[in-house]
């Protein structure tokens, strides 16, 4: 008993700091462009994530599948090991990120722990080939898919905006209500998984290869306010980091990059495709900085690569330990 309600405390902890980790993504622009104030702003973001999470649910759960799917856990008891170590694992690395105000991506972070901790316990058997895949295709749009889509929305954008007549602080805003819709669209529903297997596994119950999000309304609702309140707290440093220190965009490119990080998110919610929403949005950022030659620094970029490239190795690593631990202790 005492296992569960760890575990799901931690849950809930981990939905917490990724809305206040991973969401300011959303705002970064926003503020960085002086449009609106960074409370305002979270504000404003927690409604369009929980509108997110919720909507995205019954359109397409797929990312909840792929995630409930990633490990395959034979008993309660270990099970539970899995999850708590994975989890803590995530919320490890990520707050240590977000001390130096690096975005990093609780997505790889919570696929890295899951997998870690599983292979500790069950071995390599127990983890899904196929939605490691998914993951690898995610993590390469995300990256590559974000500049692609920047160069044709910086180009399409030249031709047939006129931003002279346009109020841009006004297209600011919606485009923060579509990043934060998306980001609830993708994030939450990782989280959903998550919260999917964890009742499974207090159930012993079976759980479908295909999820149908009307048998799990309660668990849909419930993250997306857990959500919605971190969202609304928002990591101001990180804010400050990718919305002015990194890349230095105009109105216009602020835009631009908002609505590129949109499409990347809404293409992979709707093929089911877990991708980080913090590389995507830095990704857009970046992408569209360079094709408008914004100012960027190097620095700083170079500090996030390495924070995404230690995330996966680290997260995993911790993950094993501590499910080794936990079961060599037998608790």
């Amino acid at each position: 008993m005492i296992m569960y309600i760890l575990t799901f405390i931690i849950t809930i902890i981990l939905i917490f700091t990724n809305a206040i980790t991973d969401a300011p993504n959303a705002i970064a622009t926003l503020v960085g462009t002086k449009v609106m104030s960074f409370r305002k702003a979270a504000r404003l973001s927690a409604i369009f994530n929980f509108i997110g999470i919720v909507v995205m649910s019954f359109i397409n759960i797929s990312v909840a599948n792929c995630i409930s799917s990633m490990v395959n856990l034979d008993d309660t008891k270990n099970g539970m090991i899995v999850l708590l170590s994975g989890m803590i694992a995530v919320i490890l690395f990520a707050l240590v990120a977000m001390k130096f105000g690096i975005p990093t991506s609780e997505t790889h972070g919570l696929i890295a722990g899951l997998t870690g901790s599983a292979v500790a316990i069950y071995g390599w058997k127990s983890v899904s080939l196929y939605e490691w895949k998914n993951v690898l295709i995610g993590l390469v749009w995300s990256i590559l898919g974000t500049v692609l889509v920047g160069y044709f929305v910086v180009k399409i954008f030249e031709k047939i905006v006129n931003w002279k007549n346009d109020n841009i602080e006004k297209w600011q805003i919606l485009g923060c209500c579509g990043m934060s819709f998306m980001h609830g669209a993708q994030d939450g529903q990782k989280f959903i998984g998550i919260l999917i297997l964890f009742f499974g596994l207090v159930r012993n119950a079976y759980i479908p290869e295909t999820i149908n999000p009307l048998n799990y309304v309660g668990i849909i609702i419930y993250t997306a306010v857990i959500m919605a309140m971190g969202v609304s707290i928002g990591g101001k440093k990180i804010v400050e980091n990718i919305g002015s220190e990194m890349v230095e965009l105009d109105n216009k490119q602020a835009l631009m990059s908002d609505v590129t990080t949109v499409f990347t998110l809404f293409i992979a919610s709707m093929t089911g495709i877990p991708v980080s929403t913090t590389h995507a949005k830095t990704m857009s950022i970046i992408a569209v900085g360079k094709n408008k030659k914004a100012k960027i620094d190097k620095s700083k970029v170079f500090s996030i690569g390495k924070a995404w490239l230690w995330n996966f190795p680290i997260s995993g690593m911790i993950g094993y330990s501590l499910a080794f631990l936990l079961k060599t202790l037998g608790l």
